[in-house]
């Protein structure tokens, strides 16, 4: 597999097809954890490494699981394709555990800051988008392929909410219109962020 394969895969799921704000997945900590930058920044390593070890074992679940006892026992390697969605959310919530777990015993700080929207990474849809992603783009049917996959998507999330963070701080000082504070600027700057990032399809085709 060559260097210039496994970069696009990257950068495709990073910048031009960012699970946020291209695919709109993961918007529930998107805006709940990006007042600080730091809490920002916290959630997205979190994520990342979620998707990223969820993104190689549910690659494993079905590659060398799933799929040969469906084709040993029913003929087709897809015949257990309807375990996948339970396997996957078991992953995640597994690794969820272990930040969890991780945070409150290194860091209690930061895990009181993200309050309830830690455990909620359980039911954070860009970590399941990405696993269903990574089960249904031919690209990513080898598994260096798909730790790639998932470790951009990762770090795309991660970009994502620190950037929106370090707009939010910014806005607190700035003169918004009264019907717009609140959700509405956030909502408005979400938007606009989502444009400029188109500015960078073409890259990683």
């Amino acid at each position: 597999m060559s260097i210039g394969v496994l970069l696009g895969i990257f950068l495709s799921v990073a910048l031009v097809n960012n699970l946020v704000l291209a695919g709109f997945l993961g918007i529930c900590p998107f805006l709940g954890v990006s007042r600080k930058v730091d809490m920002a920044f916290g959630m997205g390593c979190a994520v990342t490494f979620v998707i990223t070890v969820s993104g190689v074992v549910t690659w494993l679940i079905v590659h060398l699981i799933l799929q040969p006892i469906g084709e040993s026992m029913f003929g087709h390697p897809d015949s257990l394709a309807f375990l996948k969605y339970v396997a996957f959310i078991m992953v995640i919530a597994s690794m969820v555990q272990l930040v969890e777990m991780y945070l409150k015993k290194f860091f209690p700080p930061l895990y009181t800051a993200f309050g309830v929207f830690l455990p909620l990474i359980t039911t954070n849809c860009a970590i399941l988008g990405a696993c269903l992603y990574i089960d249904m783009k031919p690209e990513t049917q080898s598994m260096l392929n798909a730790a790639i996959y998932a470790f951009g998507g990762g770090l795309g999330f991660m970009l994502a909410i620190t950037i929106m963070a370090g707009i939010r701080e910014h806005i607190r000082f700035s003169d918004v219109p009264k019907s717009l504070r609140g959700a509405g600027i956030t909502l408005l700057v979400a938007g606009i962020l989502a444009l400029a990032f188109t500015g960078f399809t073409g890259i990683g085709k």
